[in-house]
């Protein structure tokens, strides 16, 4: 097995989903972005709620049911079923000459098969998702937060209504991820990172794009979309001869 190569497959995809969902700001807790007030639901006249609290309501109502998401990158590309309330994950990601990852978790238990890259083990490799980084489960729902949206608006500084459902702003990814080294290497740059996001007409977030050609010209545009909400989400544990410990360079490389 070339535990290097498998490294630095779990660091480029740590690094993109990181960059992709602004995971960061990971206490727990549910704290107001940018000053604004954290809603518990939708609010049920928009015109009479700031857009910071209408956007922040949107993103906390994906804790709230099963999604699939979508993501769209010139780093990533792929997607899947998650259900926040059960921990259950079935996602393919194509890291490109990375090759692609399936990751599946359930409850606390995390598997990954990895295909395209060369010396890659052909099981399926067994992880506790626990120790994946400060919020587990590969960084891919923190907190119960589907594709990381609840972060990314914590790091939200700017936002306007630009439609009945429709929202353009701002991030500050220094303040969606204060302790992330590479962020921090990019200098006053990761402090407006233009977005947008859709809202649908139950109030819940939709569409995310972040406009990352501000921290470097090729990483584009990163969409990350949500759709059929209450879908089953009944991933397959793999079977016990098709599965073995991930080495812990690999652990390493997500922050366990």
């Amino acid at each position: 097995m070339n535990t290097r190569r498998l490294a630095t497959t779990g660091v480029a995809l740590v690094a993109a989903l990181g960059l992709l969902t602004g995971c960061g700001n990971q206490d727990g807790a549910d704290a107001p972005a940018a000053g604004g007030s954290a809603a518990s639901v939708a609010p049920s006249s928009s015109a009479s709620v700031a857009p910071l609290d209408e956007l922040t309501a949107a993103a906390l109502k994906l804790s709230e049911d099963s999604v699939r998401v979508t993501i769209t990158s010139s780093v990533v590309n792929g997607g899947g079923l998650l259900d926040p309330r059960t921990k259950a994950i079935d996602m393919t990601l194509d890291m490109g000459s990375q090759g692609k990852v399936r990751m599946i978790t359930l409850g606390d238990d995390a598997w990954m098969k990895i295909s395209g890259m060369a010396g890659a083990p052909k099981k399926w490799l067994h992880m506790d998702a626990t120790k994946l980084g400060a919020s587990g489960q590969m960084n891919l729902m923190p907190d119960g937060d589907p594709g990381g949206a609840k972060q990314m608006i914590k790091g939200v500084t700017e936002v306007e209504k630009t439609g009945e459902h429709a929202f353009a702003g701002t991030l500050d990814y220094t303040k969606a991820k204060p302790d992330d080294k590479g962020i921090k290497a990019l200098g006053a740059k990761a402090k407006a990172v233009p977005f947008t996001a859709k809202t649908d007409d139950q109030g819940r977030l939709i569409e995310l794009v972040v406009d990352t050609t501000v921290l470097s010209p090729a990483a584009g545009k990163l969409k990350t979309t949500y759709t059929d909400f209450g879908a089953a989400v009944a991933p397959q544990k793999p079977p016990a001869s098709q599965t073995q410990e991930a080495p812990a360079e690999l652990i390493k490389a997500f922050g366990g």
